[in-house]
């Protein structure tokens, strides 16, 4: 499980934009996917 905070200008702190259990897949600050099912499995 991953959970995501970006900071929030206005109030300068982070809040929760996510929580992921099987796929991290976020757009900022920059693309990325994660199958996170995946993450720390030998033999990927």
């Amino acid at each position: 499980m991953v959970y995501v905070y970006e900071l929030d200008p206005a109030t300068e702190c982070y809040a929760l934009t996510g929580i992921h259990h099987d796929r991290l897949k976020v757009s900022v600050p920059y693309d990325i996917e994660i199958d996170l099912t995946r993450v720390g499995r030998r033999g990927m």
